[in-house]
């Protein structure tokens, strides 16, 4: 059985689009607490929702992302068909 290996630079992409999910997710918290008048205290006691937004963002963009590849690869495969 073969072992799996993941690149480091691999690992780091991940991390700085989950990153960038997380900083997005902690944006709109943000605007929601000035547009609705809210205390900043919630910044803190929402961090659990935060961090779900942020999963969730990261999950629908790997979807994208997966979708552009898939659409690429058949782009690909027909152009070396002719």
């Amino acid at each position: 059985m073969k072992d799996i290996t993941i690149k480091e630079k691999s690992i780091r992409r991940e991390l700085w689009i989950l990153l960038g999910c997380f900083v997005f997710a902690v944006c709109v918290n943000i605007f929601a607490i000035i547009k609705f008048s809210r205390p900043a205290k919630e910044l803190v006691t929402m961090i659990g929702y935060v961090c779900a937004v942020a999963i969730i963002t990261y999950i629908m963009l790997l979807a994208i992302r997966l979708i552009v590849l898939l659409v690429i690869w058949i782009i690909r495969k027909i152009s070396q068909r002719r």
